[in-house]
């Protein structure tokens, strides 16, 4: 039997592995290890206030915790707001990105994406309509997608903040204290606990998976999660697909 991977190894997996009037560049602020804030832009404040609204407290805090991380081991490796990504940005994919896993949000399709598009409707509704959304809707429906920080071309060609933001999300799934500064884990914890963390989260993709199997497709994190912890549910595997077809082959 092969051993099991290591932490590591499933963080960079992608497990986690935006007018005037809306988003705004925020300027440089402190970013280091003892910084809790989040942008406090008028849209920011609008996504944080609908998620306090919309989450439960283990989602909501799993969601401001990823920003949190994010810009953590982003200055770890010189990476500053303002000046390397825009933190609202980054802070939007974060807030947002597990919106999908809300009634507010559920259209019937896999939680990513709807996740992502009702923040693109969000940010629409708040007067933003250029490339922003696009990052946006990419970071989140993206953001379980395996093995896209590998691609060089991926880190070249596509906006910052959505790697930032899925390592953030990444870190506070499969992560641990030591992906982050010293300390750092144990003060975001203490302003927003974890209540059962990435379990709690995984029992929700299991619930809309049961309830509606629209919600967790063959060959997507939702599907597969669901097949392990419910391996008596139909299933359709790659070779009922081509069974499926009509070429014969």
């Amino acid at each position: 039997m092969s051993s099991s991977p290591d932490r590591r190894t499933v963080l960079g997996a992608g497990l986690a592995g935006a007018a005037a009037l809306a988003i705004g560049t925020p300027a440089a602020a402190e970013s280091g290890p003892a910084d809790l804030s989040f942008p406090a832009t008028r849209v920011a404040k609008a996504a944080r206030q609908l998620v306090t609204d919309a989450q439960q407290p283990y989602l909501r805090n799993h969601s401001l915790r990823g920003f949190l991380f994010a810009r953590a081991a982003a200055a770890q490796t010189g990476r500053l707001p303002g000046r390397d990504y825009d933190a609202e940005v980054m802070f939007l994919i974060c807030v947002l990105h597990d919106m999908g896993l809300t009634t507010r949000a559920d259209t019937g399709r896999r939680f990513e994406v709807d996740g992502a598009d009702y923040a693109a409707r969000f940010l629409e509704q708040h007067g933003i309509t250029d490339a922003r959304v696009d990052t946006v809707w990419d970071g989140i429906a993206l953001h379980t997608s395996y093995g896209l920080h590998d691609s060089p071309v991926f880190a070249r060609r596509r906006p910052p903040e959505i790697a930032i933001a899925h390592t953030g999300i990444g870190i506070d799934l499969t992560g641990g204290p030591g992906d982050l500064p010293a300390g750092y884990a144990d003060r975001v914890h203490a302003v927003h606990p974890r209540h059962g963390g990435a379990r709690a989260l995984t029992d929700a993709i299991v619930a809309q998976g049961l309830a509606d199997p629209r919600k967790a497709p063959p060959m997507t994190l939702p599907g597969e999660i669901l097949h392990q912890r419910h391996p008596e549910a139909p299933y359709i595997t790659w070779q009922d697909f081509l069974d499926a077809g009509g070429w014969n082959d």
